[in-house]
């Protein structure tokens, strides 16, 4: 009986769970070691195979035995963390099903909320958030920008929706008009189609280098700017050097806006930082910087409207300066009705289309859309929810860890309207996707929405958890885009033959051109996609690395034109003689 009191005695003094715990970061550490170092995927059966069990235990176990001999808590729980996470990135690089990187996240968030945090405190210089927001820019910027440099310069980026927009900044520099031929298939604005005289931000940029990878940078260095109004939101709502540079890092990794400047330029992408900068100056209550981001937010596209109102909107609710917030909604809903009556008398139309789901009685209105809303609410829910969605929902707001759902403000959900509007209740499938532009509005409102609430609640946890998921969620999406310095290599004898093919053109020639090919031609007046168009032009470009239904090589070779380059499954150029 003694001996036995005696081992009792033993046990309860020694820290069983603190054993546990340590036992667990060994195990993590070792599957994350050979997840990483093995040249087989962790899905495969080899894998199992390659692993000897017994090396694999006393891996373990050496691990364990120094872990005990640590009795600092702090290091242990960020270690449980960072062990956790490093794992969970490794697991989503290996295998890219959002699912998995889902499972990721859920296990992660159940090894942080077992965490004892409390006795973890991190102090910063109040510099270092600046220095962590010029760092992320410029990482973001490179990274992104460099990437999709490899996309133009492998002649893999096309007309939609990139040359068109390299053309139409050819023609601004130019003759100072967004002047396009090939978007519709003849001369017109591109402010018919969407009136954004925000590009003209870019024009100086594009003037000063007049090359389409200027503005495949600057896209980028846009998107990602949005860091700075984001951090002069969080010192104002008093959160911490860490926390601060904790929310500059979701942002940078925020899946929707890497995704959507991996689809190149688009006006959209003033959308993230121009939000910000007009809600830190609501909160700020300075009239003029409100009003000129304002004009600045109007001017990005048609709808951005919609995120100028639902702001004027919240902030009506939420602070006593009516008469500004009431003039700011005034002009907000004006312009909309302007733009878009111009757009439909004329230009190229209000693209209505999109809600078709809505418009019940074929009349194409806007109007047809809120009396759908209004006569079946539960329809709308129909249309919000469906499985492909469910996913998207996930995308955008599992990298925030759910904050700007989890809030004890309700007023606040007001903000969430573009989400709803702009990409849940469309059916028009790019509007629900991570991978194209339509995200950058409603992301970087659901981003304040997130920092804010959190501000509110100072629940450490829910941050921890929020970042760990950014991390998983980015690697998982796009640390496969580092393969693109592998394809560029490949591939170089076949863009050095395209290049030479597409420099023997002219500068003032009309040209029709490929998809692929537009964007390098694009510094000319006169330039249509060939899939598209109906005109007659002096050249034609012919892509023959890829099987096209639209075209065929042997149309050329006839009497009307002259081979002026020929190269099999690379490119054809041809001259009309006739």
């Amino acid at each position: 009986m003694k001996r036995l009191s005696l081992i009792k005695e033993k046990l309860t003094r020694y820290d069983l769970k603190g054993a546990a715990f340590k036992l667990l970061i060994s195990w993590l550490m070792v599957s994350a070691f050979y997840t990483a170092n093995s040249s087989l995927p962790f899905t495969s059966p080899d894998f199992f195979i390659e692993i000897k069990l017994s090396v694999f235990i006393t891996a373990v176990a050496v691990i364990w035995l120094l872990l005990c001999r640590i009795s600092d808590r702090k290091f242990i729980s960020v270690l449980m963390i960072v062990s956790a996470t490093v794992y969970g990135i490794l697991g989503a690089v290996g295998y890219t099903d959002f699912s998995f990187s889902v499972g990721c996240c859920a296990a992660v968030g159940l090894i942080i909320y077992f965490t004892d945090l409390s006795d973890i405190r991190l102090h910063l210089h109040s510099s270092v958030k600046w220095i962590v927001a010029g760092t992320l820019m410029l990482f973001f910027t490179l990274f992104v920008g460099i990437i999709c440099c490899l996309y133009y310069q492998n002649h893999w980026t096309p007309c939609f929706d990139f040359g068109l927009f390299a053309q139409m900044f050819h023609n601004m520099k130019e003759t100072g008009l967004p002047l396009i031929t090939c978007e519709r298939d003849r001369l017109l604005s591109h402010f018919a189609v969407h009136f954004s005289p925000v590009f003209y931000l870019l024009l100086p940029a594009y003037a000063l280098l007049p090359d389409p990878r200027t503005l495949l940078i600057m896209q980028a260095l846009v998107v990602v700017s949005g860091v700075i109004p984001l951090v002069l939101i969080c010192r104002r709502h008093s959160l911490s050097q860490p926390t601060v540079c904790a929310f500059a890092v979701i942002y940078t990794l925020y899946p929707c806006f890497a995704g959507g400047c991996f689809y190149y330029l688009h006006e959209n992408n003033f959308l993230a930082p121009l939000i910000l900068w007009l809600i830190y100056f609501c909160e700020r209550g300075k009239p003029l910087p409100k009003l000129v981001f304002l004009l600045l937010l109007l001017t990005v596209k048609e709808d951005a409207a919609v995120y100028a109102a639902v702001i004027s909107l919240y902030f009506l609710f939420t602070d006593k300066n009516y008469k500004c917030n009431l003039s700011m909604l005034s002009i907000s809903v004006i312009y909309f009705l302007t733009v878009t009556y111009f757009l439909a008398r004329f230009g190229d139309g209000v693209m209505t289309g999109r809600y078709d789901n809505y418009i019940y009685d074929g009349s194409g209105s806007l109007i047809t859309v809120i009396l759908a809303v209004i006569k079946d609410p539960v329809y709308v829910i129909s249309q919000c929810f469906t499985r492909a969605k469910l996913i998207f929902i996930l995308q955008m707001l599992l990298p925030l860890g759910f904050l700007p759902f989890i809030t004890r403000e309700p007023r606040r959900l007001i903000l969430a309207i573009p989400f709803l509007l702009i990409n849940l209740m469309t059916d028009y499938q790019y509007q629900f996707n991570i991978s194209f532009q339509y995200c950058f509005g409603s992301g970087a409102m659901l981003i304040y929405m997130s920092a804010v609430n959190f501000s509110e609640l100072r629940r450490p946890k829910l941050l921890l958890n929020a970042l760990c998921c950014s991390l998983i969620i980015a690697f998982g999406l796009y640390w496969h885009r580092l393969d693109y310095f592998d394809a560029y290599r490949d591939a170089t004898e076949q863009r050095e033959s395209v290049s030479r093919a597409l420099a023997l053109i002219p500068d003032d020639a009309s040209v029709a051109a490929s998809t692929f090919f537009v964007a390098e031609l694009s510094q000319r007046a006169e330039l249509y996609e060939l899939e598209r168009t109906s005109h007659q032009t002096e050249y034609y470009v012919l892509d023959l690395r890829y099987d096209n239904d639209a075209y065929s090589v042997y149309d050329f070779f006839t009497d009307e034109f002259e081979t002026v380059f020929f190269e099999r499954e690379a490119v054809g150029v041809f001259r009309r003689i006739k």
